[in-house]
């Protein structure tokens, strides 16, 4: 017995020395070789080994485990007949393993192996995510290769099989199983398409550096050309980011002639950039900053269309935008640029743009009297285009308010007088007799307002009432105004405003919001529209919206909307219906709606609908099953829709019907399948949808 326990501790001593612990309940030493059995338990660092038998060389140390061998770390376990580990170099040797990642879900099993200087390989194996005994799909390969230095896997000869039928095989895959950025392919995109056959997408990712890089998207579109688009994408700061991205797509001369297309290729540019301290280090350090640029140029709406295989721009007009502004305590200035492209003409050089817009503003601020407020904000806007009359407009703002608590702060009542100007100055002129332009005028404001709360039974009740007077008193008035220029005219109006907030023990269930102008003018009293909007929580599940605009004067509504949405465990279904109709506007009579239904807690079926009312036509509706199986997914959808392309005679619609197919397996990713096609509907022409 003292002998045993001697060589225990002795071989402790040896594993010890090597970070290694062994116990077992027969240990016996044979000049350099000690064995032990039952019950073996070897520990090394967070890892615990089990086996039948273990043999360790004292010289070369390597330790031997046979029988039943197990392996339990932290997120994995594997299983093996045979392992050999070698103590100084770390390298490894097994038969017959299997081995179970926890924390990724897959398993692999396979007859041996191996691991030399960072080199790992497996030989005839397979792999999955599925359940061990009959996995709905695996990869079997006849080898298998890890570089851990390179952190990066081989498969040769991989075959995917779906139960037990192979789908496809490949004479060798390899991919990286870096978890950071590097360089390298990502997963490619495609698809097949009636119009432009087989899509392939491969996107190449270059990442030199953490604070900037690379991605390339080559495409082929067997039916219809090839392109290339790239993005920059770049941190220059820790408070500033922004990206780049160009592009080309050139179509076969074929598909031009066929679709009659306005360009061949179709190219463009973004560019988007925001800094939260741009020009911070001239200011002070408590001034807040704020940058934001959207640019965008293009010579048609399919440079959007072909830049990913789902994306379809429905927005004919193409906004460029710059804001920057500075922000003080009580002061706000800002700068802001937009510039419009209208992919519908042939030519923008008499598109209105605003280059720039200057504000300046001055929050409300106190008066030495007491209750005396101001605050004052000046707009500068450069009216643009090559082609046509242009303006600069000047418009300033100067309220004045004195404000008069009443009944114990019950009531607050308060008197402004308001000073507005506005210069209108003209350039190409091009024998337009147009005079440039001032308005002045003052008006007087008087608010009456009062924010109260009682507590029931079982429910807050929150009333905001508020109730303005508007009387304008002096007005000047000199040259011309151009139909593009708005100014503040304002009118003699009483106004008055009801919110109404309603609580319970859990959140807010109910919100009222009422609201209607009344003009008082001299010739004749117009009631102005009356707006509602009502938020309403039958329950947790459920939210109920209205909103209505009711104009007085025509005694018809002139918008209504209603928002229906329920949520819970099984069914997720909305519906919007906005009806709109404006004076010198085309009528909007539209509806949007979508449902998710749950079967089990892995199937589910789901669908979408947008319908113009007005024009009694479907712009686009989809309707879908998914399936999630645990180990992979797959959802099957139908799905049509409109989608706007620039011809040689203008832009025109194109109806898309399209199968989509996107199957997913766990842990290792998936590929989609998608067939479209499209067509011109006569029906889209007579109903003013496309223009020619």
């Amino acid at each position: 017995m003292h002998k045993k326990l001697f060589i225990f501790f002795l071989f402790s001593y040896y594993l010890l020395a090597s970070t290694y612990t062994m116990y077992a309940q027969k240990v016996i030493k044979e000049q350099d070789i000690v064995k032990a059995t039952k019950n073996v338990i070897v520990y090394y660092k967070s890892s615990i080994y089990k086996a039948d038998e273990a043999i360790y060389h004292l010289n070369n140390k390597v330790l031997e485990l046979f029988g039943n061998v197990t392996n339990i770390s932290l997120h994995s376990t594997s299983k093996t007949d045979y392992l050999k580990i070698n103590m100084k170099t770390k390298d490894t040797k097994t038969k017959k393993f299997f081995i179970y990642d926890a924390k990724e879900g897959l398993w692999i099993r396979g007859s041996s192996y191996d691991s030399k200087n960072d080199i790992y390989i497996v030989r005839d194996s397979e792999v999955s995510s599925c359940d061990i005994k009959n996995p709905d799909w695996k990869i079997l390969f006849s080898k298998g290769k890890y570089n851990k230095k390179r952190e990066f896997l081989s498969l040769l000869r991989p075959t995917f099989y779906f139960k037990d039928i192979p789908i496809f095989a490949l004479p060798w895959f390899g991919f990286s199983t870096i978890k950071k950025r590097t360089t390298g392919l990502l997963r490619p995109k495609l698809a097949i398409r009636a119009d432009s056959g087989f899509i392939y997408m491969q996107p190449y990712f270059i990442a030199p550096s953490l604070s900037w890089d690379i991605e390339l998207i080559p495409q082929i579109r067997l039916l219809r050309g090839y392109g290339l688009y790239g993005t920059l994408r770049f941190v220059d700061s820790p408070t500033s980011k922004g990206s780049i991205t160009t592009g080309f797509f050139k179509d076969k001369s074929s598909f031009v002639k066929e679709k009659g297309l306005k360009n061949s290729t179709h190219k463009g540019f973004d560019f988007k950039y925001e800094s939260r301290d741009f020009l911070k280090s001239y200011l002070k350090k408590s001034d807040k900053v704020g940058l934001y640029i959207d640019f965008k140029t293009l010579n048609d709406i399919d440079y959007e269309n072909l830049k990913d295989i789902n994306i379809k721009s429905f927005d004919k007009l193409v906004t460029s935008r710059l804001n920057y502004f500075i922000k003080r305590d009580q002061d706000y200035m800002g700068i802001y640029i937009k510039y419009f492209i209208d992919t519908d003409k042939a030519n923008n050089s008499d598109t209105m743009q605003e280059l720039p817009t200057l504000q300046y503003h001055r929050f409300t601020t106190n008066l030495p009297l007491k209750n005396l407020t101001y605050s004052i904000d000046y707009k500068f806007k450069n009216n643009y285009r090559q082609k046509g009359l242009n303006a600069y407009f000047h418009e300033i703002n100067l309220p004045i308010k004195l404000t008069i608590p009443l009944f114990y702060n019950y009531i607050n009542f308060s008197i402004s007088e308001n000073l507005y100007y506005s210069k209108i100055e003209y350039s190409k002129l091009n024998n337009q007799n147009m005079i440039n332009a001032k308005y002045f005028s003052n008006y007087h404001k008087f608010i009456l307002y009062t924010d109260l709360v009682k507590p029931y039974h079982n429910f807050l009740h929150n009333i905001q009432l508020q109730t303005t007077l508007q009387v304008p008193s002096f007005e000047s008035k000199k040259g011309d105004f151009a139909d593009f220029v708005s100014i503040n005219k304002e009118r003699k109006n009483f106004r008055w405003r009801i919110n109404q907030y309603f609580y319970n023990n859990e959140s807010n269930f109910l919100t009222i919001r009422s609201s209607q102008i009344i003009y008082l003018d001299k010739a004749k009293k117009e009631y102005g529209d009356i707006s509602n909007d009502i938020v309403y929580y039958p329950n947790k599940n459920l939210k109920i919206s209205e909103n209505t605009l009711y104009s007085a004067k025509y005694n018809k509504f002139k918008r209504f909307q209603t928002n229906i949405d329920y949520n819970n465990d099984k069914y997720n279904f909305y519906l919007y219906h906005t009806h709109q109709k404006k004076l010198n506007t085309n009528k909007i009579d539209y509806l949007s709606g979508g449902f998710e239904i749950k079967l089990d807690h892995r199937i589910k079926i789901f669908g979408d609908l947008n319908y113009d009312m007005d024009k009694d036509l479907t712009r686009d509706w989809s309707v879908g099953v998914y399936r999630d199986k645990f180990c992979w997914n797959y959802q099957i959808k139908y799905k049509e829709s409109i989608t706007p392309i620039s011809t040689s005679s203008g832009a025109k619609s194109y109806r898309n019907r399209g199968l989509y197919f996107l199957v997913n397996f766990a842990n290792i990713g998936g590929i989609s399948y998608e067939y479209t096609h499209e067509s011109i509907d006569d029906s889209l022409k007579k109903d003013g949808v496309m223009s020619e």
